[in-house]
């Protein structure tokens, strides 16, 4: 029995390690809904180790299908649990014998319990507090073969049966459950990571690499504003550098807060940001970065004491030609903005003056 049972244990880590590789992402662990193929692949993992048990008496099988129905209930609820146990139920009643309706028994006792359960504990949670959830998961495994020394007629099966029953059951689920959440922890470590790397820290916006990624996805129509800070040089002479990156963060949530949700800031790098607008229609590209300029101009930086913080901004429309041609026109907007007196918008194309 006890072989038979090690062989189950080894059939359900393997399985279970293949069934943490359909999670792609953090969120896909941590949704509520149910994912179908998924709960497919834990029915058919229940009976796949039925198909290697050990005979306690005749007619009345163990093995550790209750672990992956359990782990379903637990996840995602009783409904999903009990759907679950469609396929592994017909293929018991399939085998028959005296403990076909022990067996049932068993799998619905552990898809309740687990059920009762899955509200209050949270499986993919950062942490666990295992002091009081220990107890709370053996307990949903404690109807599984409650009823053997029953059919076997005899009491002391509760220790040679039950109890290794129990045991093994209950540290497949424990290993399965450290399969499951190494697995999260990774996809969240790379999500983290992943975000890290296009994420500037001292302004909160996307960083250059991630404007480098958005740049090539803009539409013809789309507005790019090329954004700099008048005499930021100044400001870090003056106040000191600390008090330059509690500009930076502050102009980040600035820039952010006077965007639609579609559109997007980003800190290009040092003193410059960009903001692409997506499908402006046909606002006026100059009123849309008049108001950035009014919005930093009106706020008042707690680093520079009072003093007000004022920017220079270059603004294009992507037309047909290369997106390089863009930036460019954008960045001569800029520079234009700037050599006339800085705290002002220019737009591509420039304004010629006029002839003598």
């Amino acid at each position: 029995m006890l072989l038979t049972l090690i062989i189950n244990f080894c059939l359900l880590t393997t399985m279970m390690y293949l069934l943490s590789l359909t999670y792609k992402s953090a969120e896909d662990i941590t949704a509520t809904a149910i994912h179908v193929p998924r709960l497919l692949l834990l029915a058919v993992m229940a009976v796949v180790l039925m198909l290697y048990p050990a005979e306690v008496a005749p007619g009345v099988i163990i093995d550790m299908r209750a672990v992956p129905i359990a782990y379903l209930a637990l996840r995602k609820g009783v409904w999903a649990g009990l759907l679950a146990l469609i396929p592994l139920l017909l293929y018991r009643f399939h085998l028959g014998g005296v403990g076909t309706w022990s067996a049932v028994f068993s799998a619905v006792g552990v898809v309740l319990l687990g059920g009762l359960l899955h509200r209050s504990v949270d499986l993919s949670a950062p942490r666990l507090d295992w002091r009081s959830l220990w107890w709370r998961l053996l307990l949903v495994f404690m109807p599984n073969g409650i009823l053997i020394p029953v059919l076997r007629g005899d009491p002391a099966a509760l220790l040679t049966v039950y109890l290794p029953l129990l045991v093994v059951t209950y540290a497949g689920f424990l290993v399965s459950l450290g399969i499951q959440r190494n697995r999260y922890r990774l996809l969240s470590l790379i999500a983290t990571y992943e975000q890290q790397a296009h994420q500037d820290a001292l302004s909160d916006l996307p960083n250059r690499r991630q404007f480098d990624l958005d740049f090539v996805r803009m539409d013809v129509g789309d507005l790019l504003c090329l954004v700099d800070i008048d005499h930021f040089k100044k400001i870090n002479d003056t106040y000191g550098h600390a008090a330059g990156d509690e500009v930076l963060t502050q102009l980040g949530g600035v820039l952010k807060g006077r965007l639609r949700s579609h559109d997007q800031a980003y800190r290009y790098g040092g003193e410059e940001f960009a903001v692409i607008f997506r499908s402006p229609g046909n606002a006026a590209p100059e009123l849309l970065a008049e108001r950035l300029r009014q919005a930093v101009e009106h706020t008042s930086f707690t680093a520079l004491a009072g003093h007000p913080l004022t920017v220079s901004i270059g603004v294009t429309r992507r037309g047909a030609a290369p997106l390089d041609t863009c930036f460019l026109e954008a960045d001569q907007a800029l520079y234009a903005a700037k050599t006339a007196g800085r705290n002002q918008v220019r737009v591509w194309p420039l304004e010629q003056p006029p002839e003598a």
